[in-house]
Formats: structure tokens, sequence, C-alpha cells
């Protein structure tokens, strides 16, 4: 089932494989850099705090697909 969410920019995403986007999700928000710049630590927590709010809105709409399955 195709779901979507809105993103913190506004943007409407398509979610076409719920267990994957999480897993997806959950990958990048592990990802370090190592020694960065200013601007880079600037731009990968600008990023970070994006996929934080990306993950928490798929587990939302996980939590919500198991409460309701869909036959």
């Amino acid at each position: 089932m195709i779901r979507y969410i809105v993103d913190n920019e506004g943007n409407l995403l398509e979610v076409t494989d719920l267990k994957v986007a999480i897993f997806q999700v959950a990958i990048y928000l592990r990802y370090e850099i190592k020694n960065p710049t200013r601007e880079e630590e600037a731009f990968h927590q600008k990023r970070l705090s994006y996929w934080k709010d990306v993950y928490s809105k798929l587990v939302i709409l996980k939590q919500d697909a198991d409460k309701n399955p869909v036959n």
C-alpha cells in the first residue's frame, strides 16, 4: 500500500515500502562525518534533523498500519 508523509520542508513524500523506508532512514541516522569542517557539521546537523523528522513520521505510519492492517 502506498502511503504519504509531508517532510519538514513541506514536500509530499510517497512511501511505497514502509519497512524498507524505515530501514534506509535508520542507516542514515547512524552516518557520521569524521573531522568535519564547520560547514560540513552545520550541513550534517541540518540533514540529521530532517531525517529524524522523516523517521518519526515513518514510525507513526508503521504504528497506524499495525493498528489498521489492510486485507
